[in-house]
Parts: C-alpha cells; sequence; structure tokens
C-alpha cells in the first residue's frame, strides 16, 4: 500500500503490543499525525495484522457532526483477545473520551488493545489524561528513501527530475506525494485542503494567493475581516497542520499545497489587488496578484505609475504583467516606450538577458525619446558587462556619444566597463564624466563609488575601499534600488575582505550566491572564483574544490578558469597530487582572462611557478617569479606581487635568489599599508624569510594561525623549523617542525608533509614516534572536514537535496559523503548518525 512506505517502526510497534495483547496484556495506543500522513492506512494495515494472528478486530466510526460513537452510551462487551480501533477521535464527542478513560484504566490485565488515531495539533487539552494513560505514538513525514519509494511507486519507473522537485514541496506527506502525477492534482488538493479547513477555507485560499509570508494584517485586509477573527482561523489551520504561523506572519507547510489552492482561487485576485493597492502595500505583492487578472484600464494605469521601481526587483509575476501590457497597448500609445522600457530592465535584472536584448533593441528601432533611449542602452551595456564583454558594453554606448558627452549614468556604465577591460586611463575618463551628475543623482554616486573601491583595493588601499563600499551600501539601503549594484557591491566587498584574511568574506559570498544566481554568466563565474579563494586561504579546501566544480560545470567559465585552475592545482600539489596540479596548471595556462578576470592573472602565474618549484625546477620557477615582480602581469602590472607576496618571496628564497626575494619584500612594503592583520603577518613572513629571521617566521605562523590562513601557518612553521635545523638547534627546529606538520594535517596536505619531511631530513630532523597521529579510518575522527559537516546537517534533520543546497554542491556530491559517513561510522541509517551525532554532545 503506497500509504504505507516508511511506516515499518509504526507498524512494528502497533504488531508487538497486539501480540501483548493477546498475551492478556493490553493497552491504550494513541496515534497523532497531522492530515495526509497516512493514519487510517496504517489502522486498516494493523487491523489487517491482528486478524492474522487471530485477534477479533471492532473498528468504531466516529459520526459527523456530534461524533456520537458507540462508546458514547457506555462500554460494549467485547470478545477477546481483540483489537479496538478508532480513527478520527479528535471529532468524537466527550461521551466517547470519558469512556475511554474508563476503559484504559483496566486495560493492563485484559487481552483488549484499543488503538485511536487523531490529528495532532486538534484540541490538545482534551487529550492530556488520555495521554498520560497511553503508549503516544506520534507519525512523522516520511523520510528521503520513503519519498523515492513513493514516487518509483506511483510513475512506475525512476521519477523525473522535475517531479523530484515537486516531491520536495509535499514535505512527506504520503498523501500529497500520491496526487503528484494526477491530471487534476490542484483541484484533488484544493479539496482535501479546503475540506479539512472547513469554516476557514476561504481564508486558506487568501493565504494562498498572497505573497509568502502572508502577514495577518494583509489577510484580514483582502478577507474583509477583523485581525483578530484571522488570527483565530490562522490557529485552527495551523493545528490542522496546513500552516505555520509566527509573529504574526502566516507560511504554508507543503508549498504544494499554497501553489495549488492558489491555482484555484484566482478569482479573489482582482479584489486583493486592489484592497493592497489602497492599503499602499509594495508594488511587488499587487503585481502578484494582476499577473493572473485579466489586462483592464485600472491594472495599466498602476502599473504605468509602479512600473520603473518594479523593474528594478523584478518577480516572475512583474516580467508577465510588463509583457502582457506592451501586448496590449497598441502602438502609438504614450505609455508603450516607458512599459517597453521597464520591461526591457525587468528582463535584464531576472537574468533572461537574451530576452533583454530582443526587447531593448526592438524598443530602440522606434526611436523614442531620449530619456528612454538612455534606459534602453543602458539595458545593452548592462547586458554586456554580465557576460564579462566590456567591448560590448563599450559599443552598446558608442551610438550615444556621437550626441556629445554620454549622460551621467551612461557614463557610470562606461566607467565600470572601462574598468572590466583593465583600462585604468579610460575608467578615469569615463569617472570625471559622470562625477558631476552624482551629487544629485544617487545611482550614479552608487556606480562610481564600486568603480573607486575597485581602484583603492587594486592599489592596496583596503580600508579605503571598504569605506567606500559601506558608502555604497548605505545608498542601496535607502536611496537606490538596483540589484546590479548591490551584487557588485558584496562581491568586490568578499574581494577586499578576503585581501584582509577577514573570515567574513564566505559569509559575504553567501549573501551575494542567491542573486548572482538569478543573473548567471560572469557574475556566477566570479562569485565561484572568490568563493574558491577564500575557501582556500581559510583552509577549507573541500568547499574550495565544491565550487571550483560548480563554476567548471557552467557553460563557460568567462575567463576564470586560470584562477580557478590555479588554485584546484595549488590544492592538489599540497594534497600530494603532483600529476593532477599539471594537469589544472596546464588548464589555467590555456585560459584567456576577459572581464574581471584580469585582476587574477598573477594567481595563475604563482600555481605555475609553485609547480614549476615542486618539480625542482628552481630556474623556471624563479623566471616566473620575476615576471611578477617586473610588473609584466595582470593589468595592474607591479601591483600583482602584493596579493602573493608571500609564496613568491618564499619561492625566491628557496631558489637561492636573495636579491629577487629583498626586491619583492621591498614592493609589497611600498604597495601595503599594513592596516590589516593579513597584510601585517605577510610582511613579517617575508620579511622572516629575508632576514632568516626565527622569531619574526614563527610570529607570523602564529598570526596566521589566529586570523584563519592555516596553510600560510603552517609554511612559516616550516620554514623556521629549516632555519632552526640549518643553525644547528635540532630540539627547536623539531618543535617547529611539529607545529608545521600538525597544521598540514589538519588540511589533509599530506603533498607539503612529504616535501617538509625530505627537506628536514636533510638537516637529519625527524617526526618519530613524535610525528603527527594519522586520521583514524573508522569513528567520528576518521570524518574529513567536508564529511563532518555534512553529517551536522543530516543530523538537523536536513535531506541530502537541502544539505546540497546548503553547501552549495550537487546531491550526488552529497550522497557519496552520506555512503562514506555511514561506512565510516559502521551505521547502516541516517537516523544512527543523528543519534550517533547527538550522542557526541
Amino acid at each position: 500500500m503506497v500509504d504505507l512506505f516508511g511506516r515499518d517502526e509504526s507498524l512494528c510497534l502497533l504488531a508487538n503490543a497486539a501480540a501483548q495483547a493477546r498475551a492478556g496484556r493490553g493497552g491504550l495506543i494513541m496515534l497523532r499525525a497531522n492530515p495526509g500522513l497516512g493514519m487510517t492506512a496504517l489502522l486498516d494495515a494493523h487491523s489487517a495484522t491482528a486478524r492474522g494472528i487471530g485477534m477479533r478486530t471492532h473498528r468504531i466510526v466516529v459520526l459527523p457532526p456530534s461524533g456520537c460513537t458507540e462508546l458514547s452510551t457506555g462500554l460494549p462487551e467485547w470478545t477477546e483477545p481483540a483489537v479496538v480501533v478508532i480513527d478520527d477521535l479528535h471529532r468524537a464527542d466527550d461521551a466517547t473520551l470519558l469512556a475511554l478513560h474508563e476503559l484504559a484504566e483496566g486495560l493492563h490485565d485484559r487481552s483488549l488493545l484499543v488503538v485511536t488515531g487523531r490529528h495532532r495539533g486538534t484540541s490538545p487539552a482534551r487529550f492530556e489524561r488520555l495521554d498520560r494513560m497511553a503508549v503516544v505514538h506520534d507519525l512523522l513525514p516520511v523520510e528521503d528513501d520513503a519519498v523515492s519509494a513513493v514516487l518509483h511507486d506511483v510513475t512506475g519507473g525512476e521519477p523525473p527530475e522535475s517531479l523530484l522537485r515537486l516531491a520536495d514541496e509535499a514535505r512527506g506527506n504520503p498523501w500529497l506525494l500520491t496526487r503528484l502525477t494526477d491530471d487534476d492534482r490542484a483541484s484533488a488538493v484544493t479539496a482535501w485542503a479546503t475540506d479539512l479547513a472547513g469554516g476557514d477555507g476561504a481564508l486558506l485560499r487568501f493565504a494562498a494567493i498572497l505573497n509568502e509570508p502572508a502577514s495577518v494584517d494583509e489577510l484580514a485586509a483582502v478577507a474583509e475581516r477583523a485581525p483578530v477573527d484571522v488570527l483565530a482561523g490562522v490557529a485552527r489551520l495551523a493545528a490542522l497542520g496546513l500552516v505555520e504561523e509566527q509573529a504574526g506572519l502566516v507560511r504554508f507547510r507543503h508549498p504544494v499545497v499554497r501553489h495549488d489552492v492558489a491555482a484555484t482561487s484566482v478569482g479573489l485576485r482582482g479584489s486583493a489587488a486592489r484592497t493592497l493597492a489602497g492599503r499602499g502595500a509594495a508594488p511587488a505583492a499587487v503585481a502578484e496578484q494582476l499577473a493572473h487578472t485579466p489586462m483592464d484600464a485600472w491594472t495599466l494605469a498602476w502599473l504605468d505609475a509602479h512600473a520603473d521601481r518594479l523593474a528594478t526587483q523584478p518577480t516572475p509575476a512583474v516580467v508577465e504583467l510588463l509583457d502582457r501590457a506592451v501586448s496590449w497597448l497598441p502602438p502609438g500609445n504614450s505609455r508603450l516606450h516607458p512599459l517597453r522600457a521597464a520591461l526591457a530592465e525587468a528582463l535584464m535584472w531576472s537574468g533572461r538577458i537574451d530576452e533583454a536584448l530582443r526587447a531593448a533593441n526592438t524598443s530602440l528601432a522606434a526611436h523614442p525619446d531620449p530619456p528612454i533611449r538612455h534606459r534602453l542602452r543602458a539595458v545593452l551595456a548592462l547586458s554586456c558587462i554580465r557576460e564579462m564583454d566590456p567591448e560590448g558594453a563599450a559599443t552598446a554606448l558608442d551610438p550615444e556619444r556621437v550626441h556629445g558627452a554620454l549622460p551621467g549614468r551612461l557614463a557610470a556604465i562606461d566607467a565600470a566597463a572601462c574598468l572590466l577591460a583593465g583600462d585604468l586611463e579610460g575608467t578615469e575618463r569615463a569617472v570625471e564624466v559622470a562625477a558631476p551628475e552624482a551629487a544629485h543623482d544617487p545611482l550614479i554616486e552608487v556606480y562610481l563609488l564600486n568603480v573607486r573601491a575597485t581602484g583603492l583595493f587594486v592599489f592596496r588601499n583596503l580600508a579605503g575601499a571598504l569605506e567606500l563600499l559601506d558608502q555604497a551600501d548605505a545608498l542601496l539601503d535607502i536611496s537606490v534600488s538596483d540589484r546590479g549594484q548591490w551584487l557588485m557591491s558584496r562581491l568586490l566587498r568578499a574581494v577586499v575582505q578576503d585581501l584582509r584574511q577577514d573570515r567574513t568574506a564566505l559569509q559575504t559570498v553567501e549573501e551575494a550566491r542567491p542573486l548572482a544566481r538569478v543573473f548567471g554568466a560572469g557574475l556566477l563565474a566570479w562569485l565561484h572564483t572568490i568563493a574558491a579563494l577564500a575557501s582556500f586561504n581559510n583552509g577549507m579546501w573541500d568547499r574550495a574544490l565544491d565550487e571550483i566544480d560548480a563554476a567548471m560545470s557552467l557553460p563557460d567559465l568567462y575567463g576564470m578558469g586560470g584562477p580557478l585552475h590555479g588554485v584546484a592545482s595549488s590544492i592538489l600539489l599540497n594534497r600530494g597530487d603532483l600529476p593532477g596540479a599539471r594537469v589544472h596548471v596546464e588548464l589555467a595556462e590555456q585560459s584567456v582572462s576577459r572581464g574581471a578576470a584580469v585582476f587574477y592573472e598573477q594567481i595563475t602565474v604563482l600555481s605555475r611557478a609553485v609547480v614549476a618549484d615542486a618539480e625542482g625546477d628552481a630556474q623556471r620557477a624563479l623566471e616566473l617569479v620575476r615576471s611578477l615582480a617586473d610588473g609584466a602581469v595582470g593589468v595592474h602590472h607591479g601591483h600583482a606581487v602584493s596579493t602573493v607576496g608571500a609564496r613568491i618571496v618564499r619561492i625566491a628564497v628557496a631558489g637561492g635568489d636573495h636579491d629577487l626575494a629583498a626586491r619583492l619584500l621591498a614592493q609589497m612594503r611600498e604597495l601595503c599599508a599594513g592596516e590589516s592583520a593579513g597584510e601585517r603577518n605577510a610582511l613579517m613572513y617575508c620579511q622572516g624569510l629575508v632576514d632568516s629571521d626565527v622569531d619574526l617566521l614563527l610570529t607570523a605562523a602564529e598570526g596566521f594561525a589566529q586570523n584563519g590562513s592555516p596553510i600560510s601557518a603552517a609554511s612559516a612553521a616550516e620554514d623556521a623549523a629549516r632555519i632552526l635545523a640549518a643553525s644547528g638547534r635540532p630540539t627547536d627546529a623539531r618543535a617547529a617542525y611539529q607545529t608545521a606538520i600538525d597544521r598540514y594535517a589538519a588540511l589533509t596536505a599530506t603533498g607539503a608533509i612529504q616535501r617538509a619531511d625530505a627537506a628536514l631530513r636533510a638537516y637529519g630532523v625527524r617526526r618519530g614516534a613524535t610525528g603527527p597521529r594519522r586520521r583514524p579510518k573508522h569513528g567520528w575522527d576518521s570524518l574529513t572536514a567536508a564529511e563532518r559537516r555534512v553529517a551536522e546537517l543530516v543530523a538537523q534533520g536536513l535531506t541530502n537535496r537541502e544539505v546540497a543546497e546548503r553547501l552549495v554542491v550537487s546531491v550526488r556530491t552529497v550522497d557519496s559523503h552520506v555512503s562514506r559517513i555511514l561506512a565510516k561510522l559502521g551505521y547502516s541509517s541516517r537516523v544512527e548518525i543523528v543519534l550517533g551525532f547527538e550522542q557526541r554532545g
């Protein structure tokens, strides 16, 4: 029976209770569940099992609307052994409950089992005493394996990805899962939900059509009911398991129910839209309703007044509404050009770039007035910037240059395009054109703040860059609605934070990720690059590799292949996979930088130098380091040294070129103000290398460890150990060496450990019995950092798909992690992971 997938534990509990009752030890079992979780099917299956072992079964029916049962007039005489089953006990009258109280007191020495089922949230106070006298068993939503079994059963094979996504919205409700493939699903689900809701059915429909979460005040307005009455109705719906309410906000427990109820409640949307508009609700909330109603004069007038604002924060409903309005208006209507421009902008900010370009070009062909024309040119240029095509952006703006200097907003976009192309002089010229208008146009000011912040951190004024980004964020919070500049500000902030060795860089990346996914293309590839670098620098190498894998799955890397392969090469090299590191270096060399990637070319050169050094080709490694020192790499020339200085100074010292090392250190001192912990530690490390100063190296190692750069902390300790060993201080060398090895081991940097072993062995320093422990093969300590993260999220009750979304990896990757976790821990199910995690404390 489909509804019983995943109910083995419940069936076993009931079967054991029936067997005990048959032996003369009866009892009362209270089953509780939200609607749709298979209570009735479970009771039917239990009755069949009881009959199979020779017990009589009695099904007591609760009669609507009074709730009367055969227990209402007293206790019958049942021939024992027997099982009595009562479904829908929440509807029973008080007399039935009193009879059950009396019956339960004498069941312990009878061959009689009473099994009841009721809705969990309905009038819990009525059942408190019975719950104390009974074995209470809650039916919960079925888990992932049961969901898969249900879907295989209803489809007769492997369910498609679209059905799997829809199943997530059923939240493990078996009844809903079995309806997902029905042709009339929306009608069936709505009938089920509104039948449960009873007199609150209309309220449920209004909650479904409003944007989620719906506020009680909004519900009261559109339903034309008092807020106190709505709150009481919401409480009843919550007791049925249909919605959840917190702090006056209402959400559906099952998204598929909300979707289907909304689909059958279109007739309510027109009045809801007018009510919300009259209350001054957010335009997006009104547009959500109007997108499902016929176009009329009132809708068009309202849209004309709000289109510009809607276009900057579009939802699918906004795009649909604008598109219908443009199609509805006749040629020559005065509202047509502004609405076309708003549609093009909404399509762009929704990530539908090809459609945005078609809409913009079509509108330009109609020769609109200059203000509309400028908006459309902005769409063309910004769409090119999204594709990391600054030359295309400049070309899109060229037709406006024939009219003289670009207007302020287009000049600001031109500045961003020039910067993306690495044209710093062109950037300055465009900024000069745009700057006069920034004083009275906050959007231009935001563009220029982001552009100037980029210039400052390129030249290592990190504090100044953050100050400008703070100003941009303030304007974006208060005065400006521009999704592109908000995303740009987040990405730039993450870069600066990572340069400062600030762990919050990864948090900033996560703030930006949802919108980057909407925009896709070059901005998403850039986000993955920022995240990979920050994860690497913070010692989260599995996460860095996941980011690289995610980027590699994109149709185009938009020039980011160099830094991405460079990071992967460094990780593989440190983990002992030199052939794999070589492959990534070769791929990095083949990558052609464009757009933002031109600011990361030093990462590619560094990875080539590090691999050459590991291969013993010191001459080649030094040549590559000199190219950085000579300013031959990157659009910012010698400033590239500042971001990779510690690692290239190390290569110069190891290669015996002390002059090159000193030159690099001097460049770093000239470029870096030392205002952040990251910069101070890097300068201290490099000075320690150049001067063979053990104290500086050990101090830098501790600074790196405290400020989130574990690989640098390990390297600095290793370098200190080498100098101590070379100076005849083996005991001190061994202590520093052990610190380095412990830090490498935490990163599973087996390749770095092997190279350190070989280097220190030349001085007679060995770890011996005091070396670091190997990771055990079994138990919780055997889990890698990535596996521990997955285990923790599984223990929190997340499905594999939810874990994948949280960690931004594929479901397949999470499946593999879970399989390895189970194998290492000797477990056979996810439940054991939950229990084991809790027992660990």
